[in-house]
């Protein structure tokens, strides 16, 4: 009975000992801090994930759970009071808006970033450029070999994302005129997956946001016109992406429970900061410009 006692006291000690020193390192702060949950654009998952991470250590009181999905996930979640904010790659629908209103939930939109969707082909594709009706008779079914579009005899290998994805929603309505897409579209659960799936595929398309496409290193980017009359474009030119003269230029969002307060609002003004934006330009989106900048932080201090 004796040993036994004395063993418990050992763990005890030791137990203490391990607390005492996490406390000592670490101030004690991370049990007192307060947790917002984020959910939803797999397209910001990378961005917002490393925005959390540089937050947490800017700061000792709040920290940041940030899980991807799709945009309709996320906003979903948030429509049913399950998260305190949803990252989107596209605006909410009016219908999700009229739902959220019914539920007791006011959506706000934040514009955090802005992208420009890329279309990737492998490395070995010798194709030039493509035109929005191109990339649509694409999707849709019409083109299925590269030498219909000005490339290579080769069969077109075409993937995108799933039904839930926000970037899925953009380039429907952007490219495909709310059509739908072909059955031979490959849906993939993200970018990183389609990224993968165009580098290992000779004959390969698809979509991702230009913070993806920067990182592939078997996959180009290919420039992207209006129509046949207008100039092509690259969604790594800025001032294209910033006027909206590339067609796929797009915002991202952060959609909000009402006007933020808390650590809801310490969050969104650490994403509007300088430091956060510059977050932005690292992960390989654009910032806001100045005065849309300023037009969301006004926003947030409504």
């Amino acid at each position: 009975m004796q040993k036994k006692m004395i063993i418990i006291g050992i763990v005890a000690v030791l137990v203490l000992a391990a607390v005492g020193a996490a406390a000592l390192l670490g101030g004690g702060s991370a049990q007192q801090r307060t947790t917002v949950t984020e959910q939803g654009s797999d397209t910001m998952l990378e961005l917002m994930t490393s925005l959390a991470e540089e937050f947490y250590h800017s700061q000792d009181s709040v920290q940041v759970d940030v899980t991807g999905g799709g945009s309709g996930v996320g906003i979903e979640a948030l429509i049913r009071g399950n998260v305190d904010i949803a990252q989107a790659s596209r605006a909410m629908k009016v219908s999700e808006i009229a739902s959220a209103h019914a539920n007791g939930t006011d959506p706000v939109e934040f514009s955090v970033a802005i992208d420009g969707i890329a279309l990737i082909v492998n490395q070995g594709n010798g194709i030039t450029g493509l035109t929005i009706e191109q990339l649509k008779g694409i999707y849709n079914g019409t083109y299925t070999n590269w030498n219909q579009v000005g490339g290579a005899d080769q069969a077109i290998t075409v993937f995108g994302r799933q039904s839930t994805s926000g970037t899925y929603e953009f380039f429907k309505e952007a490219v495909m005129d709310k059509e739908d897409f072909s059955p031979a579209v490959s849906p993939e659960t993200g970018n990183a997956a389609i990224t993968v799936k165009v580098q290992q595929t000779a004959g390969g398309i698809g979509y991702v946001g230009i913070g993806y496409a920067m990182q592939a290193t078997n996959a180009k980017i290919v420039p992207l016109q209006a129509d046949d009359e207008a100039p092509a474009y690259m969604p790594t030119d800025e001032d294209a992406v910033y006027n909206k003269s590339y067609p796929l230029a797009r915002d991202l969002y952060l959609y909000t429970d009402g006007t933020p307060d808390g650590a809801v609002k310490q969050w969104m003004e650490y994403v509007l900061s300088d430091e956060g934006q510059n977050i932005v330009a690292e992960a390989g989106f654009y910032k806001l410009d100045p005065d849309s900048l300023q037009a969301m932080r006004d926003r947030l201090n409504a």
